[in-house]
């Protein structure tokens, strides 16, 4: 016996503690990569639906004229799809390095991987404009007349 005690027992040289196992690296990338995309996701639905309702809400909140309010949204869409997408395109890039790099070798070239980043692009552009017109067409009530 080496004298140590655990559990309230005197442990052998061939016993250990039991000490919490760590997940393998692996699975913690996987992990990880899943996350990003999940947030990768979020902020696509969000470029194309969340941004542009904030910035309308805003531009109404800041003017009264009924006339200055999609310019003042417009403003304010704008840069906030562009902070929006840089922090997509970093995602991205974090993605790839999280998956395994950003280039592959392929018949002696080094071809940069582009991600899923463009497909998400385009495949929640088209969930956005499916949802804004089901929207328009099911739930939009008439504006009001303005004289």
């Amino acid at each position: 016996m080496n004298g140590q005690m655990v559990n309230g027992e005197a442990m052998t040289s061939r016993m250990r503690p039991s000490e919490p196992r760590e997940a393998p690296p692996a699975a913690l990338g996987r992990l990880g990569a899943v996350f990003i995309l999940v947030l990768l996701v979020v902020g696509c639905l969000a470029l194309w639906l969340g941004v542009p309702a904030v910035a309308l809400w805003l531009g109404s909140k800041l003017t009264d004229s009924f006339g200055w309010h999609m310019p003042v949204a417009l403003a304010l869409a704008i840069p906030g799809m562009l902070a929006l997408a840089s922090g997509l395109a970093w995602l991205n890039d974090l993605y790839l390095r999280v998956t395994g790099g950003r280039t592959v070798i392929s018949r002696q070239t080094e071809i940069r991987r582009r991600g899923p980043l463009e497909p998400m692009l385009i495949a929640t552009l088209i969930l956005a404009l499916i949802a804004f017109t089901i929207w328009f067409f099911v739930f939009a009530e008439n504006p009001a007349v303005f004289a």
